[in-house]
């Protein structure tokens, strides 16, 4: 069984790009409002977050392109990104920061691995040339047969994905949680770099050193992000802006 990607008049590549972060960005809504987060802190945050998301991933793409005017999508420089919006978020309103990071965080793989359909039907990121069950083949003069790496991304980032839910909704320390997810992310996008058609010939590609770089960045500034907001919180509050156990209760 071979899958056959259509050749189209446009790409769908933007919109579905665009589509997978909304449809995150609703999903992160909806644990928020479970959770008891203000609608005020909801808007802020997300139009915060939109913007540095945005920002982030088309710098990203310029750094890595080193071409000004190549406009792209970068998944790593997103979640850069998401998290330092978030952060920055969390900082002014400092309304339950750890529950607002743990859903972003925890949301994170579901739009990386929802936008992979974009990557699927443009033709990029796809595997090394392969012709076996479930080949990717691309018709034209410059298509062909490879491994269906883009539909093992999508599958991968959405069991992490519900991972991250599951670990979030269950456990009480929820940076705990950010910290667990951000190291099963890294190194799995590490490894999924391997099935890239691009990689060959090294045993680390530099987008694997990227991969790494980007993790690093990730979890210094989770932990930078910790590390202020416990300085900053008042007497008898905890880092969520909740009254501890350990306050009494004044008349």
């Amino acid at each position: 069984m071979k899958i056959i990607i259509p050749e189209l008049a446009w790409s769908p590549y933007g919109a579905i790009v665009i589509s997978s972060v909304v449809i995150g960005f609703a999903v992160v809504i909806l644990l928020l409002k479970r959770s008891g987060v203000s609608r005020q802190t909801i808007f802020y945050t997300c139009l915060l977050t939109a913007v540095c998301t945005l920002v982030s991933s088309v710098m990203f793409t310029i750094i890595q392109s080193g071409d000004l005017l190549k406009l792209g999508f970068s998944g790593l420089g997103a979640a850069i990104g998401m998290i330092g919006g978030v952060l920055i978020s969390g900082l002014i309103i400092r309304d339950k920061p750890d529950i607002v990071m743990a859903s972003f965080v925890a949301c994170a793989p579901l739009m990386y691995g929802l936008a992979k359909f974009g990557c699927l039907f443009a033709g990029c990121c796809h595997g090394k040339p392969y012709d076996g069950p479930f080949a990717i083949v691309y018709p034209g003069s410059h298509g062909g047969s490879y491994f269906p790496a883009q539909i093992v991304d999508m599958i991968v980032f959405i069991l992490i994905f519900t991972m991250g839910i599951i670990l979030t909704g269950k456990m009480k320390n929820k940076t705990l949680a950010i910290y667990i997810i951000l190291l099963v992310l890294t190194p799995v996008r590490f490894l999924l770099e391997y099935l890239r058609s691009y990689h060959e010939g090294t045993l680390i590609s530099s987008g694997q050193v990227t991969v790494l770089i980007a993790g690093a960045i990730a979890l210094i500034l989770v932990t930078v992000w910790k590390g202020v907001l416990r300085i900053g919180k008042p007497d008898g509050m905890d880092a969520s802006g909740s009254v501890s156990g350990d306050s009494k209760t004044q008349d």
